[in-house]
Order: C-alpha cells, then structure tokens, then sequence
C-alpha cells in the first residue's frame, strides 16, 4: 500500500510539472507572483556560467589579486552576458549588468520575464528583496554629545590600539573602505583622513560613490552624504581623529573611501543591486557615472559592512559576490547582527559566509552584548562556528552626522574596530596587504578568551572557537607584533641571514602567541 501511494505521489508531481511551463521553472515564485499581480517587478538574473578565479590562489599582493580578479570577472561577463543583454536591448528593458557576481538587474513585464527565463544562458531568475536592515541599533540609543572623560574612548583603550600607536603604527598607508549608509566627509574628526581631500580641494572621484541612481535623502548623488548618522560613526570608529580631544578611531593616519546602499535615514533600506553596486565598486571603483573607468589599484585594503541583508538575497549571487571580494585580496569585515542573545541568530548575509570575517559585540568589561547574534550558522545548514572574533560594541562614542559625537550601541559598532585594528596591522607589515587568510588567522590567535558561561551549538568558552565569542576579542597589540614578527622572518633571511635564523624567526613567531595563548588559558 505505502508503495502505491509514493507511486502516486510521484506520477502526481510529473504531472504538476509537465503543466508547468519550462521558463517558470527557472523563476523564483514570488517574482511570478509579483509580475502577475503587478504587471512588471524588478528581478535579478543569475546566468549559468560563473567564471572561476582559482588561479589568484597563485598570486601573493592585492595588486596583483585584485586586478587578476577584476579582468577575469569583467571579460568573463561581457562574453557570457552578450546574448541576453542584446534581447534586453532589443526588447527595450531597463537593466544593470554586474560582472562582479555575473548577474543582470531588469525592470520588466511578464513578457520580458519569460523571454528572459527561456534563454538558455540563464540560469536562474530572482528578486531584489525590498526590505533590509543597518545590523545596529540594538542596546543604547544615541545620546547628546557628552565632554571627554578619558584620554582615548574605552573600547580603543581596551583592545590597546594606543600601544599600538606608541610604537609609531597609525595606519599609515593603508586605505578602508565603507560599506553603509553614507558618511559626512567634512566632519572634523574625517576630514583629514578623506582619501579625497588634499588638504585644500576636495575630489570624490574613486572615493565615493551612491548606489542609487535617485536618492530623495541626499541633494547632490556624487557628494558624500549621511542623512542618517549611522556610516558616519562606523568610519569614525575605524579612523577618526580631529586632530584635538577627539581621538575616537583605531587607526587615525589611514584614509577612507565609503559608499552607500542603504537608502532610507529611518531603518536602512537597500536592495540586492544596491549591495552589489556597492561591492562591485569596492573591488574596483570609479568616479560617479562612469564604471568604464573602474580601477582596481583604487580599491581598499579593507571594508567595514555593518549591515545585514533580513530577505531577498539570493545565497548564490551575494556569496559569489563576497567570496569575489575577498579573492581580490580586500579583507570584508562584517557585523554579525543584533538579533541575539539566543544561540542560532546569526543568520543573515553577510554576517553567515565563511568569506566574511564576522564580528561580535562586547562591553567596555568583556561582558557579551545581549543583543549580539551568536552561531552556529543553520540558515545554509552548514552548522559553521561564528562569529570569528568580538570587539567593544555598547555605548560606542564616534563621529555624529550633525558634526558633533554620539554614542551607538550594536555590532555595527564592533566591527570598525576589527577594520582599523586591520589598518594597524597593514600599516606595520604592508606586506601583509592582500594576504586576507593569514591577517584573519593572526587576528584570531592573539585574540583574548572571555568568560560568558553559555553554551551554543556544542560549543562552551573552554572551546576555541565557539558560538558566542568565536576566537575571543581582538587585541591589537598582540595582533600588530605577531604580524611584524611574520612578516620580518623572510626578510632577514634575504638580508644573508641564513636559513636557520630565519626559521629561528618563525619559532620566535610561534613562541609569541603560544605563550599569549597559554597566559590566556586558551584550549585549543
């Protein structure tokens, strides 16, 4: 009897699908319900050839990745992406074309959306979402700009950025980048760090950039703006400093660029061809108008994205996106969400991709923030430990959008300061830049383990990583002399050194953070 009924089953559903047209099986079905009910939607193409960037594996210097990964995404597109936006042209469709993750953006009718879908060279069509959230807000709203009460804000001084800065690194040289709602580029405590201000002109070419073609928040698209505050204190966080009292930045003397895609000044509101706008232009940007002049030697050592994408983002486009950006050798700092502090809610985009270098939030105390999300990652089944590391995010002081200072809680506030503790680390062993596996690692095994007392996903503070503070806190001092000891081992041995002082070098390496990790009580 069970045989018969699966059997039915089965004839059941070759019946359902012999009924349904081919293209639709290709459509998501919220863009067909959509487009039926509406008339014409906005939906997201993903074709079926993805180039494939293995090679860059090969490569040592985010120069050289960088570009290898911007001319083999971009001819790979153009070759692929031909047949389907001749139709689109012909049939007279607006549309974008991203190579970044080989996609098309279209705004069309039924019509278009199953001529689209019957071509073979797509593979899959989805939609853009319309709902998305910053990944801030949680714990303490902002307050008025409060008077100075110690030498650096307390989360800089805990993660002991300011020895760091005693042994002359600053984040000199190094350039980060923004990924947010926009940020205030004269702000006292920005200005000067604006990779677009010489001192006396301003450019915004290579710089700056808004995703949105209109934008009812921002009078001028190709100035930098911050009609919410939220961009504004999350670069504050990485490099502000006015020069004064207000040192509020991790790495000071690096320079910064931003772009936003997140629209609305309330909540943020992005869609998925805003984010890839905006990550597409972080491997290789351009001045406002003109992506024919995209650059990849103008790109970023690192970018800090606080943010999270709630609905509407296809796994496949956004992870090839991500995992493109980092293939690029540019490190893609993340905030791992406010949805906390029950186990299992880290579970959005960016925060979720072995890509993304996720951060959690603590206090001032080492404590977790409640409202931190915490592992393992179950939205793709992977069951991943995450996030890699935490960083002060309650009751962060930064640059405001009004040009005074507020405080923020989130971990969008705790992920600047992995960004610029990765411009601190840059600016010490530029070498470094490019190789985003091995800072990562280096950030992780020198990172301080917390107390907390809670189990997520199997995992306790006696495991190394876990699902609540991952690897532990940052610790830039310790971060900063473990990447000067790596990276000055082949370079004595160049120098004549010989071969047994260099490995010498690599044991005095290894000897530095296994005694960290043995003062810690680390378990590995």
């Amino acid at each position: 009897m069970k045989a018969i009924v699966l059997l039915s089953m089965l004839l059941l559903s070759v019946s359902v699908n012999a009924a349904v047209p081919e293209w639709q099986l290709k459509v998501a079905p919220d863009v067909l319900a959509i487009v039926t009910a509406e008339g014409e939607t906005d939906f997201m193409i993903e074709m079926v050839s993805q180039a494939d960037v293995s090679p860059v594996a090969m490569l040592r210097g985010k120069t050289a990745k960088n570009r290898y990964v911007f001319d083999t995404l971009r001819a790979h597109a153009v070759r692929t992406q031909a047949p389907v936006l001749a139709k689109l042209t012909e049939r007279g469709v607006t549309h974008q074309s991203f190579w970044i993750a080989n996609a098309i953006a279209v705004k069309g009718d039924r019509n278009d959306l199953e001529a689209m879908a019957s071509m073979p060279e797509v593979d899959y069509v989805h939609g853009v979402g319309g709902v998305r959230h910053i990944g801030s807000f949680a714990g303490t709203p902002a307050k008025a700009d409060e008077p100075r009460t110690a030498p650096v804000e307390p989360g800089i001084a805990l993660v002991r950025a300011p020895e760091v800065w005693a042994l002359g690194f600053t984040g000199q040289g190094v350039v980060v980048g923004d990924h947010d709602i926009g940020v205030m580029w004269d702000h006292a405590a920005l200005k000067n760090q604006y990779r677009g201000w010489d001192g006396e002109n301003v450019s915004h070419d290579y710089n700056w950039l808004n995703a949105f073609p209109q934008d009812p928040f921002c009078d001028e698209l190709a100035t930098p703006c911050d009609p919410h505050v939220h961009g504004t204190h999350t670069t504050g966080t990485m490099v502000g400093d006015d020069g004064g009292d207000n040192r509020i930045g991790m790495a000071p003397s690096a320079q910064w660029m931003a772009c936003r895609s997140l629209l609305d000044p309330v909540v943020g509101v992005g869609f998925l061809p805003t984010y890839m706008t905006c990550m597409e232009w972080t491997l290789a940007p351009y001045p406002t108008g003109n992506p024919d002049a995209a650059d990849p030697a103008m790109a970023p050592d690192v970018v800090n994205n606080s943010w999270g994408c709630l609905e509407g983002c296809p796994p496949t486009i956004l992870q090839a996106t991500n995992e493109a950006i980092k293939a690029a050798g540019i490190i893609q700092v993340v905030s791992a969400g406010n949805d906390g502090a029950e186990c299992m809610t880290l579970a959005f985009p960016l925060g979720i991709y072995d890509s993304s270098f996720t951060v959690g939030a603590t206090d001032f105390s080492d404590a977790m923030a409640g409202f931190s999300s915490r592992g393992p990652v179950v939205s793709d089944l992977s069951m991943r430990v995450t996030p890699n590391v935490v960083a002060p995010g309650v009751d962060v002081r930064s640059a405001s959008n009004d040009g005074g200072y507020t405080e923020l809680s989130g971990t969008s506030m705790s992920g600047p300061h992995v960004a610029g503790l990765v411009a601190l680390m840059l600016s010490a062993a530029p070498e470094l830049k490019g190789e985003v596996d091995t800072v990562r690692e280096l950030i992780e095994q020198t990172a301080v383990p917390i107390t907390t007392g809670e189990t997520c996903g199997g995992t306790t503070d006696a495991d190394i990583p876990n699902n609540t503070f991952g690897y532990g806190r940052i610790d830039a001092l310790a971060a900063v002399q473990a990447a000067i000891a790596l990276t000055q081992a082949p370079k004595q041995k160049t120098e004549g050194r010989g071969l047994l002082v260099g490995a010498l070098d690599w044991f005095a390496l290894l000897s530095l953070i296994g005694l960290q990790m043995l003062r810690r009580g680390r378990k590995t």
